[in-house]
């Protein structure tokens, strides 16, 4: 092993008595105690915390549960001002920022309602900009806001999975956003976070664990390992760990707060879930060991930093976490896991290291190219043109392209770019050759990726120039062209003559490929305020008579798809 046996840092020791002095991570000097309050009026229960690992990144803020139902107050954490209001049928739905006179922005997500004030301003812009979807700045002085005065309701708008609030704290300069539980608001948790499988990473071609190149998990049993056999390696190895956490009379697992990995007594890799740059955010999956997160969504945190990886959140690195393992003897390792409350779990186990590789070989290369993640990288063939820009990729690609038949409908070959569980950072350009495509279809015509773990088929778009399609996913794998001449499908789900007494009427809407791409109602010919719930595939109109009269009316439902096919209904209504 390269790396000398010395003494625990002396960083990690001043930790450990700072733990036992303050009993919680939770007391840090450098964020305000106190200033801010819970945004809910029922106690602090989390479905979600800050750091855990979801699809492309980190949560960044709390998750806060609402008792399994919608509609509770939600409240300034402090006093300031609205500094932002951004309304999707994604993401974070209807959301709400408000900055603050220290220098911090609260953020507060999935709302099913504003308070009136800010629903007012929202609503006229709304209609002035003919959109339900905005971004909305205003004027600092437009919307003032006392600390516990009502903002919203907590809904299950957006992308959220069932009712809850999000909630974050970010530094208003930066926007880089803050661990909420380190500004001195309390969770109950006595429960030590809990451990399932350690994981040695080969990190090269020529580093082999048990014989092969893939990554091997280690089933743990209290503070050890369940099995008594230990693994062997020979090359350069970084480790992973499987590790939650859990709150006190709460089911949901959540993310932990501190790691800090030893060889031999070296702390060689720590990571700390203080802060995070939604800039970097997508990161998390160079942090992961990303086909297995990928296939399992586990929570596989590595301990080993790629050459690509831009996340700020380690310390303690020693030779990036990469251990190298060829000296022939036992080597002990060590894993700490700390929750924010100050609760540590951890557990022992050794690797045999190998004086030699034992005869292996490293697998031969048949690619087309090798690029460096931190350089420009192109390649064109007959059929397919690739682009990508410097720290694109986390590390360097052998890069290969391979064409099948593994798509029904695809318009020629499906082309496999690298693989599906190569991790890219940024978009690049794709472009795949379209002579194949029937004249006339060119503007129909989509490039389309399968995801192998959820079997589905998700459009990319595309621009179709000089017989090509081009793109720019942010994934590598299995890409086609697929024609799209199937318009958006339009249902009534309560439409009716007479809408007397009614407060609102639904549509539900859906495109089988493309996806929506514009949403236009109107009523009387002008246009008229929709609300739509993407994941739910519904359009709700709400009737208000600042914006409707009473008596008989006419509706238009006109909804066009990416690559332009439009289908429309009509209806007269008497309300």
């Amino acid at each position: 092993m390269l790396i000398p046996r010395i003494l625990l840092h002396t960083a990690y020791a001043l930790v450990v008595l700072f733990i036992c002095q303050s009993g919680a991570w939770a007391q840090v000097k450098e964020y305000p105690q106190g200033f801010f309050r819970s945004p809910l009026e029922i106690p602090l229960n989390l479905s979600g915390n800050f750091g855990e690992l979801r699809t492309n990144h980190f949560h960044a803020g709390l998750d806060i549960k609402t008792e399994q139902r919608e509609g509770l107050n939600v409240v300034a954490a402090a006093e300031g001002y609205v500094s932002r209001i951004k309304v999707s049928s994604i993401g974070y739905g209807y959301a709400l920022y408000i900055d603050h006179p220290n220098g911090y922005t609260t953020v507060y997500g999935h709302l099913q309602s504003y308070a009136p004030k800010i629903d007012q301003y929202l609503k006229a812009n709304q209609y002035d900009l003919q959109s339900f979807s905005v971004d909305l700045v205003p004027d600092r002085n437009a919307l003032p806001v006392a600390k516990g005065e009502l903002v919203g309701l907590s809904g299950n708008s957006g992308g959220s999975g069932g009712p809850h609030l999000h909630f974050e704290i970010r530094e208003t300069a930066t926007e880089k956003v803050i661990n909420p539980l380190l500004f001195g608001l309390v969770v109950k948790d006595k429960i030590p976070p809990s451990i399932s499988n350690v994981w040695v990473v080969p990190m090269s071609d020529s580093s082999w664990v048990n014989g092969g190149h893939a990554p091997v998990a280690l089933e743990t049993r209290g503070a050890g390992l369940k099995s008594t056999v230990l693994p062997k390696v020979y090359g350069d190895f970084g480790f992973a760990i499987t590790t939650t956490d859990m709150l006190d009379g709460n089911a949901n697992r959540c993310g932990v707060y501190r790691i800090e990995f030893f060889v031999d007594g070296l702390q060689v890799y720590g990571q700390r879930m203080d802060r995070l740059d939604f800039t970097t955010n997508r990161a998390m999956n160079a942090h992961t060991i990303y086909e297995r997160f990928k296939k399992e969504r586990s929570s596989i945190h590595g301990s080993y930093r790629l050459p690509g990886n831009p996340l700020d959140i380690y310390d303690n690195l020693v030779n990036d976490g990469i251990v190298s393992f060829r000296d022939g003897k036992q080597h002990n390792c060590e894993y700490r896991i700390v929750d924010i409350m100050g609760n540590e779990s951890r557990v022992k186990f050794a690797v045999q290291a190998l004086p030699d590789a034992g005869g292996k070989v490293p697998p031969a290369k048949n690619a087309l190219a090798s690029w460096n993640w931190e350089q420009d990288n192109s390649i064109q063939t007959d059929q397919v043109r690739l682009q990508m820009k410097a720290y694109t990729l986390y590390e360097d690609l052998d890069l290969t392209i391979s064409a099948s038949k593994k798509l029904t409908g695809v318009v020629g070959s499906t082309y496999t770019i690298a693989s599906p569980y190569e991790p890219v950072h940024n978009a690049y350009t794709l472009a795949l050759n379209a002579a194949l495509v029937k004249p006339g279809k060119e503007r129909k015509a989509v490039i389309v990726r399968w995801d192998p773990d959820k079997d589905k088929i998700i459009s990319e778009g595309g621009e179709w120039e000089n017989g090509w399609i081009t793109t720019e996913p942010m994934y590598l794998g299995h890409f086609g062209i697929m024609i799209d001449t199937i318009a958006p499908a339009i249902s009534s789900v309560d439409f009716a003559a007479s809408m007397k007494g009614r407060k609102s009427f639904n549509m539900r809407i859906s495109d089988g490929l493309s996806g929506i791409d514009q949403i236009i109602p109107r009523i009387d010919g002008k246009w008229a305020l929709m609300e739509y719930d993407a994941k739910n595939s519904r359009l709700t109109y709400y009737f208000d008579p600042k914006y409707i009269a009473a008596g008989s009316h006419k509706f238009e439902l006109k909804v066009i798809d990416a690559v332009g096919n439009e289908k429309v209904f009509n209806g007269n209504f008497t309300w």
